[in-house]
């Protein structure tokens, strides 16, 4: 058994089940324990998913915190405890994709909010958050990482875990190892037919 899967059965036996006693504070502690190790275990990775599908750099780290708290209420829902780090990989995706469209849609609102007030002075403003926040994220831009998220997910599990440990790990080849049992020649060749695949999917040649 894996680390994650004993730390996922660890963390689900401090839950609250309605129809059994509740767990005592040992067990309880115990679980909050194994669902820490999760987080420390994945979260750099996690996060470098989150960076890279996010609009602005700030966003990363609360996409992030969204991740491992979703993922925390969904943890009964793990059907491969040895398949966490894919399963976190998916939701960091979803909350990506939920928070650049958000941001696109609010993007769309301010520009129509700055062309009415154009219209009613005569002239041009500068469309800014209140907060001095980075400019809304461009709706083509959203779109198209939206295309590419759902070409991810349609993926093999191994083909999408190969593309994000190429471009997220700082030794893709050592962190193939581990996740995947996968010498060097063996992930470069998976990493090859995925990006093929990914290609397919995105309707380009070389991805």
């Amino acid at each position: 058994m894996t680390d994650d899967a004993r730390d996922v059965q660890a963390a689900l036996a401090a839950r609250s089940d309605p129809a059994a006693p509740p767990p005592s504070p040992s067990a309880r502690q115990a679980g909050h324990q194994a669902f820490a190790r999760i987080y420390d275990r994945h979260a750099p990775v996690v996060r470098a998913v989150c960076a890279r599908l996010s609009p602005v750099a700030s966003d990363a780290d609360d996409a992030l915190q969204e991740t491992f708290i979703r993922a925390y209420r969904l943890l009964h829902e793990v059907r491969d405890p040895d398949g966490v780090r894919s399963w976190l990989y998916a939701i960091a995706r979803n909350v990506c994709a939920e928070r650049r469209r958000a941001r696109a849609r609010r993007g769309v609102h301010e520009h129509a909010a700055g062309e009415e007030r154009v219209m009613l002075n005569g002239t041009a403003s500068v469309s800014a958050s209140p907060r001095g926040d980075a400019p809304s994220y461009p709706v083509e831009q959203a779109e198209a990482l939206d295309r590419l998220t759902i070409a991810l997910d349609e993926l093999p599990d191994e083909e999408r875990l190969a593309i994000h440990l190429y471009y997220l790990e700082n030794d893709p080849v050592a962190a193939a190892g581990s996740a995947l049992g996968l010498s060097r020649s063996g992930f470069y060749k998976l990493l090859a037919r995925a990006k093929a695949h990914l290609g397919t999917l995105m309707g380009v040649v070389n991805p």
